[in-house]
């Protein structure tokens, strides 16, 4: 066996295939007015930025939890696994640890409320 694939793998890999093929080419002299605006280079910046982030972060937590998501949510999530193949408990992990690296005073506004609580 030289490789076993799963449903999810095989299609990923025919959309990947897909959209190569119908990328588009460009001409041998394109028109001037075709460059992106810097603010869209900055976004790809971004982007390609959050995917190297979350392929370099490791779920390396034993904890488990059930949570509640919107269909919305949702859909995007597994539209990002078929996409780029990244994990939906990977991401949401990813997103929970930026969340509260950007607030700190978060932690201690819970530790406190508990310290001043009566259990």
């Amino acid at each position: 066996m030289t490789s076993i694939k799963s449903l999810a793998d095989e299609l990923r890999e025919k959309i990947r295939l897909q959209d190569t093929e119908n990328a588009v080419t460009p001409k041998e002299n394109p028109p001037e007015n075709t460059k992106k605006p810097s603010s869209v280079k900055e976004i790809d910046k971004e982007i390609s930025s959050l995917f190297n982030a979350l392929d370099a972060y490791e779920l390396c937590g034993s904890d488990k939890m059930l949570i509640r998501l919107d269909t919305r949510t949702t859909n995007l999530l597994k539209q990002l696994k078929l996409a780029k193949g990244i994990d939906m408990n990977k991401f949401i992990a990813y997103s929970l640890q930026i969340f509260l690296e950007q607030r700190p005073w978060l932690s201690f506004y819970i530790k406190e409320t508990l310290k001043n609580t009566d259990l």
